[in-house]
């Protein structure tokens, strides 16, 4: 019964850690869980022969063999046929081949676990799994003793040997290579939906939620965080660049002059080096890469990349699976070199309504230049009201914001554009991400979907030029509910991104240099303390066990008088106390001097099993 229930949870734990993937149906393993919690509770009051549950095997890899051929990539359909398996063995007769099953199949799904799962929860139902391994081969593969039976050790037992197991797996870890096993899941890892990154949006598809879903984390490489703080603190996140305006909304203009980087190359848009940070992208639905005011270059492409003469930076194909880009960026707030002057779209005033016109013209009134213009009406529309839920008239967007003078960065970035057209000066919207949240467990930056910003660029004075004239109440706003916890939890997933998922040689190679380091510095303080604990530990060894097994050895015995009617006080000595009842005289006295002997003479301390056998000699007369 010992083993049916062990080599269960060796499965149930590794259908759990599975089961955290983006990529397993929940199909397949929850019914592989209702099964085997059922079978836990009840027992085999229902199983099948080994022979008819080797066939349920042959039908999953039979009905696996039908998901390839549909196109499902092998690293899942593999994990789908390890689920029925799993299923198989569940509901096999308890015999020793079939707990052998269950914990080789166990083992397999805990493997495809580690391929699959980005998830920092798995390490939950990875130290389960390590635990129920060890007990259960401790019931199956111990000795054989004359029962038949090998009689488990209490559990608190193996508890203690729970950090030695992770310890060792956390060097084998970093000793061992890593194999690049997300390549097979390219095509096959779910995307974050974000809309409004696209070549046409229409007005109301941006920026409109506080949806607290996180697209990007970023951290500082070899940067003091402080350092790293003010650099990136209040930065615009560019991503698509739009021209063309229709009357409902914003599209791309087609761009021939475009630059390509392969992938493993670095793209540099200026001969200066600022300082390098690590940008973590969620698998997405749009191609673009949100670069920060600034942006220097990009260290070794994750893939292969294109800019248009915009300055719109994008994968060829966008990347499904999440991934790791180096960046360097400066401390100076500017756009991206090289953009190319106004084109003819960003000019057209073909759709600006006459009421905008006459709007910006009364707005400006007065101005000299085109920076004051713009100034202008920047400073014009902050003082209007920010609200997410504004209604739009999809016949007349702008005319009815303008109007209403409420709504959201979208309309603002709009208005400002068409305004600044009709006063001849080439303006585009920009859509990207603003600002971000501090975390402040982990020391980095993490930027929401509820940061999906929109402004406008403008070309002034001989350049392209940012301005924002969104209400700074917009970023008063948040949708997340617990700060707090989430800023832990986030500061968990990135550890787990860093230096589980994203773990690679060179990492391998900074940790051991940086050990090296570590221990040259303070190799001479180290040996010191060592030394002196030891010296403490070899001196105090004797009274610091005495005092801890005194500590222990007196509750047994006080609860031990209760039960034979006598209750001591704290302060009293056991020689002054009463016989206990049911104690012989000649017994309790000699058990007194005994005890008083080893807890406070020369001698050896009992243990609480010496302790309780003693006891148990009082009240049977025997040992």
């Amino acid at each position: 019964m010992m083993a049916e229930r062990l080599t269960l949870a060796v499965l149930i734990t590794g259908v759990i850690s599975l089961a955290l993937s983006d990529f397993v149906s929940p199909f397949y393993w929850s019914v592989v869980m209702l099964i085997s919690m059922f079978r836990l509770v009840r027992g085999p009051v229902f199983a099948l022969s080994e022979m008819q549950a080797s066939f349920v095997g042959w039908i999953g890899f039979v009905w696996v063999g039908i998901e390839l051929a549909l196109g499902r990539a092998w690293v899942v359909a593999f994990t789908d046929f390890l689920l029925i398996l799993a299923m198989a063995v569940v509901i096999e007769a308890p015999t020793p081949r079939n707990h052998l099953h269950r914990m080789l199949v166990g083992m397999f799904l805990v493997l495809g676990a580690a391929v699959l799962t980005d998830s920092v929860l798995y390490i939950l139902p990875l130290t389960a799994f390590s635990w129920a391994v060890w007990r259960a081969s401790q019931c199956l593969y111990g000795m054989n003793l004359s029962s038949g039976a090998l009689p488990m050790p209490g559990w608190k037992r193996e508890v203690r040997l729970m950090p030695w197991i992770g310890l060792l797996a956390v060097v084998i870890f970093i000793v061992l290579p890593r194999f690049d096993f997300q390549t097979y899941l390219k095509h096959t890892q779910p995307k974050k939906v974000t809309s409004g990154f696209g070549s046409e949006v229409n007005l109301g598809e941006f920026a409109r939620e506080l949806d607290p879903t996180v697209m990007m984390r970023v951290e500082p490489v070899d940067m003091d965080v402080n350092v790293f703080r003010r650099l990136m603190m209040a930065r615009y996140w560019r991503g698509t660049t739009l021209s063309i305006y229709n009357g409902r909304g914003w599209r791309q203009h087609p761009v021939e002059n475009v630059r390509f980087w392969q992938r493993g190359t670095s793209a540099y848009f200026s001969d200066n080096r600022g300082q390098e940070i690590a940008l973590y992208r969620e698998a997405s639905d749009h191609p673009y890469i949100m670069l920060p005011e600034g942006v220097l270059g990009v260290v070794r492409a994750a893939e292969t990349m294109k800019m248009d003469a915009a300055g719109s930076l994008r994968f060829v194909h966008a990347p499904s699976r999440r991934i790791r880009m180096l960046m360097e960026v400066e401390a100076g707030r500017r756009l991206l070199p090289d953009m190319a002057p106004p084109i003819a779209a960003e000019m057209d005033t073909s759709h600006v309504p006459d009421v905008v016109t006459r709007w910006a013209k009364a707005t400006v009134s007065g101005s000299t230049s085109s920076r004051q213009l713009a100034q202008m009406l920047v400073n014009e529309m902050q003082g209007w009201g920010y609200d997410l839920n504004a209604p739009i008239d999809a016949d007349r967007p702008v005319e009815s914001f303008l109007n209403n003078r409420r709504g959201h960065c979208e309309l603002y970035a709009t208005l400002l554009a068409l305004s600044l057209r009709s006063q001849k000066i080439p303006a585009r919207v920009v859509n990207g991400y603003f600002g971000g949240e501090w975390n402040e467990v982990g020391g980095f930056y993490l930027i929401r979907q509820q940061h999906a910003h929109s402004w406008v660029e403008a070309w002034v004075d001989g350049s392209w030029q940012r301005y924002d004239s969104t209400p700074p109440s917009r970023w008063q706003l948040t949708g997340v509910d617990f700060p707090a916890m989430d800023e832990v939890w986030e500061s968990l997933k990135l550890t787990w991104y860093r230096y589980v998922l994203e773990f690679q040689d060179s990492d391998r190679g900074e940790l051991f240099q940086k050990l090296t380091l570590l221990l040259k510095r303070y190799l001479v303080s180290t040996v010191v303390v060592v030394l002196l604990f030891a010296l403490a530990w070899f001196f105090f060894r004797q009274r610091l066990q005495r005092g801890l097994l005194q500590r222990r050895a007196w509750p047994i015995l006080d609860r031990w008088l209760v039960r034979h009617g006598v209750t001591r006080l704290l302060h009293q000595p056991l020689r002054v106390v009463p016989i206990p009842d049911g104690v012989g005289g000649a017994a309790w006295h000699a058990f007194v001097a005994a005890w008083e002997r080893q807890l406070y003479g020369s001698g050896g301390l009992w243990s609480r099993r010496e302790i309780r056998c003693h006891l148990r000699a009082l009240s049977k007369n025997r040992c």
